[in-house]
């Protein structure tokens, strides 16, 4: 969906997403996926689990990639139609001498909305708040470096329509990527980057069939646009879902299975 998923963030990787949404399952999810970034270049995997009751849940989730893993411990609460929701991180490197760790912090909160015969979700998460710092160690001399300071406004909004249920979905995301330097004049101009993600979805039975773009930078001059494509099957307890997104540096397929009971 174009990545477009703050106001969803269904299943198990609502740890990354926006924490808050964990108390929209009250059940218990388990599942993994493995992403092949831009032809290759570059392969992540992740696992994770969620457990859910109504208006209290929880998650965690490993992400592991050849330059770094991030583990993730989520918790939310909810009351009525809104949830709130926490997430810390903690980032670690090892390799050729070298190492690094960091500790982060993500916050997030969900409003659901009845309309009509719609639901429209709001949410707005705010992720590596004050820019994580990660130290490095093994260089020769002390080192440091930050996570951008991301913030994402989401909606989402399912309804009724042709063929069978229909959501579609929009972020708006900015972000910070490192502190102000001492001094430093136009440092918004050098540092924030305001960009967009649209998708949607339409269920048909046990399959889903999913399109979106992401990648819509409002601060440059050109607009990367990428075209993202996806499918999902739904049988008995188990989700299998399938993702591609064209970019200029090649395609990146995403593959992951859930089970929940």
């Amino acid at each position: 969906m174009g990545g477009a998923f703050t106001a969803i963030a269904e299943g198990v990787t609502g740890a990354y997403w926006n924490p808050a949404a964990l108390v929209q399952t009250p059940s218990t999810r388990l599942g993994g996926g493995y992403e092949s970034r831009f032809g290759g270049l570059s392969e992540f995997q992740y696992l994770g689990g969620t457990l859910g009751t109504v208006g209290v849940g929880g998650g965690i989730l490993i992400v592991h990639s050849e330059m770094y893993d991030a583990y993730f411990v989520s918790g939310a609460g909810g009351v009525g139609p809104f949830s709130l929701g926490i997430t810390g991180k903690l980032y670690s490197f090892v390799g050729r001498g070298q190492s690094a760790r960091g500790i982060g912090f993500d916050a997030g909160g969900l409003y659901r909305l009845q309309v009509r015969d719609a639901q429209l979700c709001v949410a707005l998460v705010s992720s590596d708040i004050g820019w994580t710092t990660i130290r490095w160690d093994g260089l020769g001399y002390p080192a440091i470096d930050h996570a951008a300071w991301v913030t994402r406004l989401g909606m989402a909004l399912t309804f009724a329509g042709p063929f069978g249920p229909w959501r579609c979905a929009a972020d708006l995301e900015v972000a910070l990527r490192r502190p102000p330097y001492p001094g430093e004049e136009e440092y918004l101009a050098r540092a924030l980057q305001i960009s967009s993600r649209l998708g949607g979805e339409l269920w048909l039975e046990a399959v889903v069939i999913r399109t979106g773009i992401t990648g819509l930078d409002f601060a440059s001059a050109q607009v990367p646009a990428q075209l993202t494509f996806g499918i999902g099957v739904q049988v008995l307890g188990v989700t299998i879902d399938a993702a591609w997104v064209a970019g200029p540096l090649g395609f990146t397929y995403l593959l992951s299975a859930e089970f929940y009971f």
